[in-house]
């Protein structure tokens, strides 16, 4: 049952780490790279706008499995069930729940208002609405990050972030 339960903590650790870190090299290093090198902003936003489906399509809802496997089947493998566990069921509930609200809702969306803005750039309310959600998907996008960051913190040993009983 041990090595059952270890596991399901590395499955949901994986499946942590590979989203987490794929959001970060995404925020931090491919958007800025892409922005700042690809002209004109158009052709960027296209590459970016792919980059993101693809990220959001398989990529996150892989992760999403691994989390969500690797979780349940530690919270039924181990004997410890405190405050940590349902602290960390409900980041990754928030977690889970953020990410598919980006990737099915909030980023065919801005596809959707991104290709009216380049039909026809006079369409004022398709670009506020656009900024709107391009705002509300950054921000969803770092909450996520703290998010993960969380979990992988209540499961890194780090003192007080283990159940002890």
């Amino acid at each position: 049952m041990k090595f059952l339960s270890s596991l399901f903590v590395w499955l949901e650790l994986v499946g942590t780490g590979l989203w987490v870190g794929g959001m970060v090299i995404l925020g931090a290093v491919v958007a800025p790279t892409v922005f700042n090198t690809v002209k004109p902003v158009e052709m960027a936003g296209d590459a970016m706008s792919l980059v993101f489906h693809r990220f959001n399509g398989a990529w996150v809802f892989v992760c999403i499995a691994l989390v969500c496997v690797g979780f349940v089947g530690k919270w039924a493998t181990t004997r410890a069930q405190g405050t940590r566990m349902k602290i960390e069921a409900a980041l990754i509930t928030v977690l889970v729940l953020s990410g598919l609200y980006i990737g099915a809702i909030l980023g065919p969306r801005m596809q959707t208002l991104r290709q009216i803005t380049l039909t026809d750039r006079s369409n004022g309310a398709a670009v506020a609405e656009f900024d709107r959600k391009h705002k509300r998907s950054v921000q969803l996008f770092s909450v996520n990050i703290l998010l993960g960051l969380g979990v992988l913190w209540l499961n890194a040993g780090v003192p007080g972030g283990r159940d002890r009983s």
